[in-house]
């Protein structure tokens, strides 16, 4: 039956390899926005992890609440990391920085307070946020700063984007379930006089659905093939793009590939919706015969 199915397959060669292309290409569109806002997610999440919690103390601030500060700092497990700079280091940074001297700053003192700069190891921001509650309590802490609001817009823009992509995802789905449901069923009417002499002879209703429905696996496993190796095309074509743009500014990027789990994914999904499609085509179409 397999081998019959395959027979017709390679009699209608055109009509087949477009078959392959319309669901090659109904799976593309998802899953490049899906690898695009994966991509998206791991940048924003780096970010996060690189961005810093700065705690800036009073200027009148004791040794014993310093050192009480520090040892808080130590003992977080939301903190991968932290440094303390002085007042007078941070000035001289700014006063170098700025083009300043002693005589030409305008200034009499020195305006910069003590400060800690804290690497979070974590990108929950509930956590960063207790973890910033939790500082501005402590003794001789002035302000505390987290600079990660835009990352969360960003972050709240990709749970909308994946969303969407879901919604597309299930209306090209059903687009693709007419299209392949109709293409069985015009196999079918080409078929016609074969099925009605097999019915004839004894033919069962699952020895006629067999070979269509073979015919649908072969159109899900071709089209899921099809948008799986054009998907892995792409990602080696942006790799090797990308390139450029490392050589503009100095830093390395690269497009994260999806995992061999996520492409059998795309396959599976490809046959399942194809068999499913040509299995109702399939029934509707004998109870008319």
């Amino acid at each position: 039956m397999f081998l019959k199915a395959l027979q017709r397959s390679h009699a209608s060669l055109l009509s087949t390899l477009m078959m392959f292309l319309v669901i090659g290409i109904t799976f593309i569109l998802p899953s490049v926005s899906f690898l695009l806002v994966q991509n998206l997610k791991s940048i924003s999440e780096i970010i996060q992890q690189e961005s810093q919690i700065s705690i800036f103390l009073k200027k009148d601030i004791s040794v014993d609440a310093k050192n009480k500060i520090e040892k808080e700092l130590k003992n977080r497990e939301e903190i991968s990391s932290y440094h303390f700079v002085k007042k007078e280091e941070a000035w001289s940074k700014l006063q170098k920085s700025m083009g300043f001297n002693e005589s030409n700053n305008g200034l009499s003192e020195n305006p910069l307070p003590d400060a800690f700069f804290v690497s979070p190891n974590t990108v929950n921001p509930n956590q960063i946020l207790d973890l910033k509650l939790s500082m501005d309590k402590l003794e001789g802490i002035d302000q505390v700063i987290v600079d990660t609001g835009w990352v969360k817009k960003l972050n709240s823009v990709l749970h909308l984007a994946n969303k969407a992509i879901l919604l597309a995802s299930i209306l090209l789905a059903s687009m693709l379930t007419v299209v392949i449901g109709n293409t069985i069923r015009l196999q079918m009417i080409s078929h016609h006089e074969e099925i009605e002499l097999s019915k004839l002879i004894g033919a069962t209703n699952p020895f006629i659905r067999r070979p269509f429905l073979y015919s649908g696996f072969i159109y899900g496993l071709g089209g899921g093939l099809t948008a799986a190796i054009s998907l892995k095309l792409i990602v080696i074509f942006l790799n090797q793009t990308v390139v450029e743009v490392e050589a503009l500014y100095g830093a390395k990027f690269i497009i994260i590939d999806l995992k061999l789990i996520q492409y059998l994914s795309i396959v599976g999904s490809s046959i399942l919706i194809a068999v499913a499609a040509s299995f109702a085509s399939i029934n509707q179409s004998i109870k008319r015969l």
